[in-house]
């Protein structure tokens, strides 16, 4: 396999090449383009095999759709046999891509709606936030991507990856992904005035050692801004 992301950070668009068996999970929606003779598989936005399985991956799809943003449908992408494709996918708003490669023990949690693609045997699991996460706006259920394989992540603007090593401090619709060795906590900007008329709401902080990557724009700002021009 073999990838390639072009227009970052505004407009980024990820190209895939797979070799012969290999094959892509791609987010319903999220594919451009492709090279003839591809193979189409779509399932429900699950993990498990086996006709209990099935119906086990309904009800995981459709929780995922409610509460972590994502569709219901998953599609896989096979290139004929013997035979080398490419697929082509971009996230729906404007914004930036990255892959990562997902080990062992070593599993990354997205917040929801950042899920792009996937090669190997990444599995893409519900992981509850708790009150922390629904008070904080990142929505009741974050995604946690373990097992091993690429993965590929979404934004809405650019991507920026920082080390931690300690503690760090960001805005909760800023978040994009992070390693689970990082614990976090919601917490106040400072204090009940600074927290309702900053304009700044509720951060999160990390502790520990990880990697964590953050978006430079805020979906929930850009809906907050647009509000009031439509009509009622």
């Amino acid at each position: 396999m073999q990838h390639q992301i072009l227009y970052k950070p505004s407009y980024a668009m990820a190209i895939v090449t797979l070799q012969p068996g290999e094959s892509i999970d791609v987010e319903a929606g999220s594919m451009v383009a492709m090279t003839h003779g591809m193979k189409i598989k779509t399932m429900f936005n699950g993990n498990a095999s086996g006709f209990f399985g099935k119906i086990w991956n309904f009800f995981v799809a459709l929780s995922r759709k409610i509460f972590g943003g994502e569709t219901m449908m998953i599609n896989r992408y096979s290139p004929p046999e013997g035979q080398v494709g490419q697929v082509y996918v971009a996230p729906a708003l404007t914004g930036d891509i990255i892959q990562h490669k997902v080990q062992p023990g070593r599993d990354i949690i997205i917040q929801s709606s950042s899920y792009l693609a996937s090669v190997g045997n990444v599995k893409i699991k519900l992981k509850w936030g708790g009150l922390r996460s629904l008070f904080g706006g990142e929505g009741l259920v974050l995604l946690r991507a373990t097992g091993e394989g690429e993965l590929w992540v979404n934004s809405y603007g650019a991507i920026y990856e920082i080390d931690v090593n300690g503690s760090y401090i960001v805005d909760t619709g800023h978040i994009v992904a992070f390693e689970n060795s990082l614990n976090y906590k919601i917490k106040r900007v400072g204090g009940w005035k600074s927290t309702f008329f900053s304009g700044e709401g509720l951060v999160c902080r990390f502790e520990g050692q990880g990697k964590l990557w953050i978006q430079t724009r805020n979906l929930g700002q850009l809906v907050h801004w647009l509000t009031p021009m439509l009509p009622s």
